[in-house]
């Protein structure tokens, strides 16, 4: 009896593995490079230049509409948020990973809050500057991008999405984009940031989350094969076994959420140029609830869009390999 010599290269089981966990994080790494390649982008159109700071003050001119209605139920969620409490979240966040039996989903949940909130901090008062062209209404005119306050929030949404399981990411992206907006309305509303540190803010948490899953922080996630997916497991509609065939696409919550995200950026983008068209020094209360609006939009849109990103590249590593057929031996 003699055994047939190896096959030279790589077989198809291991293609498909490999194909299986490298594609996810490809992409993780590509949502997590545009994700901070936005944060530049959002800086140089409405920090560094002088129509975007006069865009930006337009809009803070019209957030005080919105303040009559919303100012106390805003400022109530602000100050809930505070170095305490990001301490206290990030806690949670680790303990309910560890209760799930997962550390390496608590470890990357917890480095996400420590990495978004520790590089905005860098990147506000370091890194990145504000020319004064005399429109900042601080005594400083000091770079206000990222917020914190939205920073804070973000960094604690998406390190649920991190921890929670396949089976729940849809509603945990849902919750969590609900929060981040919340908060960066907020921050808009009690004038204590302008739109673009808003969405600054949101780019730089899904983008440390994106970081974690590119890095392996959901690598334990294929179901063992035979096993069936569907809409709890996060599959969409039409999910298959997974013995050798992926499960469907993004769930529909998951959609959803984005489809209401890129919506929001659509009308957002619209009102910018409405915005850019009227611009002016003094602007009248029409124009100021215009910018108002296109801000409150972007903020929408970057973090249901973002949130939405991020859980659906969970759906593509729900694949397990086909069943591995034996060698053969021959006489």
């Amino acid at each position: 009896m003699r055994c047939a010599a190896p096959t030279a290269g790589i077989g198809p089981y291991d293609r498909f593995v490999v194909s299986a966990r490298l594609k996810p994080r490809l992409r993780a790494a590509a949502l997590a490079a545009a994700c901070f390649l936005g944060i530049l982008v959002v800086w140089a159109v409405l920090v560094v230049s002088h129509t975007g700071q006069l865009m930006e003050q337009t809009a803070l001119t019209g957030s005080r509409i919105g303040a009559r209605f919303a100012s106390g139920y805003a400022r109530t969620l602000l100050h809930v948020v505070s170095i305490p409490a990001v301490i206290a979240m990030a806690v949670i966040v680790f303990l309910l990973a560890l209760w799930r039996g997962s550390r390496r989903r608590a470890l990357w949940a917890a480095g996400t809050i420590a990495a978004t909130n520790a590089s905005a901090q860098l990147l506000k008062h370091t890194l990145l500057w504000r020319p004064d062209f005399g429109l900042s209404q601080r005594w400083d005119a000091a770079n206000t991008l990222p917020s914190g306050h939205t920073a804070v929030a973000a960094s604690t949404a998406v390190a649920l999405v991190l921890v929670v399981g396949a089976r729940w990411r849809s509603l945990t992206a849902w919750v969590g984009a609900l929060l981040a907006a919340a908060m960066g309305y907020s921050t808009l509303v009690c004038q204590w940031h302008r739109p673009g540190d808003v969405m600054a803010a949101l780019l730089l948490a899904v983008g440390w989350g994106a970081v974690a899953v590119a890095c392996g922080a959901w690598a334990n996630d294929e179901p063992a094969p035979g096993r069936r997916t569907g809409p709890d497991d996060g599959g969409g509609r039409g999910a298959r076994r997974t013995d050798g065939a992926p499960a469907a696409g993004p769930g529909v919550a998951v959609m959803i959420l984005g489809v209401l995200g890129v919506l929001a950026g659509v009308i957002s983008a619209a009102l910018e140029v409405i915005t850019w068209r009227g611009l002016q020094v003094d602007p009248s209360r029409v124009d100021a609830f215009v910018a108002y609006a296109a801000g409150s939009g972007g903020t929408v849109a970057v973090a249901f869009t973002g949130l939405a990103l991020l859980a659906a590249l969970s759906r593509a590593s729900e694949v397990a390999p086909p069943r591995r057929r034996g060698r053969h031996v021959r006489s």
